[in-house]
C-alpha cells in the first residue's frame, strides 16, 4: 500500500506540473493572441487604430445607431501639403509628421469619437454625439486649425493643413459603407473648392453625384474627336501691346447635353481615365491650329496629373509634339501642383522627357498650393501663371497686391518668365501695370475664341497698355 500511496504521489506531482504547464502556456497563447489581434488593429506608425479596424468599428456603431435611432458621423480627414514635404525632406521626415499629426488628433479621441489613420496622410473620425451641421462645421474647422499650427521637425518648421469631409447617418446615408463613401465624397469637394476647410454631405451633392454619373455614362460613350472642341485665350505682352501666346482651353459641346463646361467634364475625365485620351485629342489639334499662326506666337497647353504621372502618356504627348508641324520650342506645357504630387519622381521624369524636346515648363495656378517654391528648384521650370485669384478685385485689395507684386519678384529673381491670369476689369490691369507685369490673360482681353477667329484677333491692333495709363 505505502508503494502503490508513492507511486499514485508521484502521478500526482507530475499530472499536476505538467497541467500547470498547460495552464501557463495557455495563458501566454492567449496573451499572444491578444498582442497579436493588437498589432493587427493598430497603425504601426501613429498607434492609432488602422484601417482595419475603423470599418470594423464603424460597423459595430452602426448597428447601435440604427438600433437607437441615433446619429452617428464619419469624417475623413486629408492632409493638404503633406506629399511634397515627404518628397522634399524624405520619408523619415514624412514619418515624423504623420507621428505628430496623429498625436494631436489623439487628443480630441474621447468616448464619444474615435479617431483612426487609414494609410498615407489620410485619417478618419467616427463620432456618436447628434451634432447639427452647423456644430460639426464649427468643430472640422477646430480641427483645420489644429493642423494648421506649425508642426517641429528635426530639420525644419514646416505647415500643412488638412480638409475633412462629414457624412451624417440617418440625415444622407443608409449603410455604413454609404456613410464612408459620401464623407468621402465631401471631402473631395471640400478638396476642390476650399482647401483647409470642413464640408458636411448635403442633399445637393446628390443632385451632383447624379448628374456627373449621367455625364460620365455620356461622355464614355461621345465621339470626342468630333464633339470636343479646342478653344484659344490670348495672352498679352503690355510692353509691346501684342499677342505672344494663346492658351488652348477644352470644349464638349454633344448632341445630347449640349455645352458642357469644363469645370464640370474635365475631372469627371480624370476620374475615369479618359482624360488621356482627351488630352491626345486636344493637343493634336491645338498643334495643328498653332501650325497655321505667325512663328513669334507660342502655344500654351495644359497636361492633367495621369499625364505626366504615367511614362506611357507621357511618351504618347512626346511623339506627338514630335511629330507635329510646329517647332516644340513654341510650345509652353502648364502643370499644376497638384499634378505633380501622385508620384513626384515620375512627374519629374515626364517634365524632363517632354522639357528635352524644347518645350517650356510653367506652373499653373502658382502661390496657391503648399510646395511651390521648393517645386521652383525641383523642377525644370520656365514659366509661372499667377492664380486668378489673387487679380480679382486686386484694385481693393492691399494684401492680393503685395502678393502679386512679391510673386512678380520672385519671378525676376528665379529668370522665370511670370503670365497672370484672371484680368476682367481696367482698375486690376492699372495695378497689374503698376506692380510690374508684363505678360497677363484674362476676359479683358478677350474671351476663349474658336480656331475660325484667331487669325483676324492676331492681325488686329491689340493696344490693351492704353487702358493702363
Amino acid at each position: 500500500m505505502v508503494l502503490v500511496t508513492a507511486a499514485l504521489l508521484m502521478v500526482t506531482t507530475v499530472q499536476s506540473k505538467n497541467f500547470a504547464s498547460m495552464i501557463d502556456a495557455r495563458v501566454e497563447l492567449e496573451a499572444a493572441n491578444k498582442e497579436n489581434e493588437k498589432l493587427a488593429n493598430r497603425d504601426s506608425l501613429t498607434g492609432l487604430a488602422n484601417r482595419r479596424q475603423f470599418f470594423s468599428h464603424l460597423n459595430q456603431e452602426f448597428v447601435l445607431a440604427e438600433r437607437s435611432k441615433s446619429k452617428l458621423t464619419v469624417g475623413i480627414i486629408d492632409l493638404d501639403g503633406f506629399k511634397p514635404i515627404n518628397d522634399l525632406y524624405g520619408h523619415a521626415m514624412g514619418d515624423n509628421l504623420l507621428t505628430q499629426v496623429g498625436a494631436r488628433l489623439s487628443e480630441l479621441a474621447n468616448e464619444h469619437l474615435s479617431i483612426s489613420r487609414l494609410g498615407g496622410d489620410e485619417f478618419a473620425l467616427v463620432i456618436k454625439n447628434d451634432l447639427t451641421n452647423e456644430q460639426l462645421l464649427a468643430f472640422g474647422r477646430e480641427v483645420c486649425e489644429i493642423l494648421n499650427t506649425p508642426f517641429a521637425l528635426p530639420d525644419a518648421s514646416v505647415q500643412i493643413s488638412g480638409s475633412i469631409g462629414f457624412a451624417v447617418y440617418p440625415d444622407l446615408a443608409s449603410s455604413a459603407h454609404e456613410l464612408y463613401e459620401r464623407a468621402d465624397y465631401a471631402l473631395y469637394q471640400s478638396k476642390k473648392t476650399n482647401r483647409g476647410d470642413a464640408v458636411v454631405f448635403c442633399k445637393s451633392h446628390i443632385r451632383d453625384i447624379e448628374t456627373d454619373s449621367k455625364i460620365e455614362l455620356i461622355l464614355s460613350d461621345a465621339n470626342l474627336e468630333q464633339e470636343i472642341a479646342v478653344f484659344f485665350q490670348p495672352i498679352v505682352d503690355l510692353k509691346t501691346s501684342r499677342t505672344v501666346a494663346f492658351e488652348a482651353l477644352a470644349r464638349w459641346d454633344g448632341p445630347i447635353l449640349g455645352k458642357v463646361s469644363p469645370a464640370v467634364f474635365i475631372p469627371i475625365a480624370e476620374k475615369t481615365g479618359l482624360i488621356t485620351r482627351l488630352t491626345e485629342i486636344l493637343l493634336n489639334k491645338a498643334l495643328l491650329a498653332a501650325s497655321r499662326w505667325p512663328d513669334d506666337i507660342r502655344l500654351s497647353f495644359n497636361l492633367s496629373a495621369k499625364d505626366i504621372s504615367s511614362p506611357i502618356a507621357a511618351m504618347k504627348i512626346f511623339k506627338i509634339i514630335k511629330n507635329s508641324q510646329i517647332d516644340p520650342k513654341r510650345i509652353d506645357l502648364e502643370i499644376t501642383e497638384t499634378a505633380t504630387m501622385f508620384d513626384f519622381e515620375q512627374a519629374q521624369s515626364s517634365i524632363q522627357l517632354l522639357k528635352s524636346l524644347g518645350c517650356g515648363i510653367a506652373l499653373d495656378d502658382f502661390g496657391t498650393g503648399f510646395s511651390s517654391l521648393s517645386q521652383l528648384h525641383a523642377l525644370p521650370l520656365t514659366k509661372i501663371k499667377i492664380d486668378r485669384s489673387f487679380v480679382t478685385q486686386i484694385d481693393q485689395k492691399p494684401a492680393s497686391y503685395k502678393i502679386v507684386k512679391s510673386l512678380l519678384a520672385l519671378s525676376r529673381d528665379m529668370h522665370l518668365q511670370c503670365v497672370i491670369e484672371g484680368v476682367e476689369t481696367k482698375d486690376e490691369l492699372k495695378v497689374i501695370d503698376s506692380c510690374g507685369g508684363q505678360f497677363v490673360q484674362g476676359y479683358f482681353f478677350s474671351e476663349p475664341l474658336p480656331e475660325t477667329e484667331i487669325a483676324h484677333f492676331i492681325k488686329e491692333t491689340v493696344t490693351p497698355h492704353r487702358f493702363a495709363q
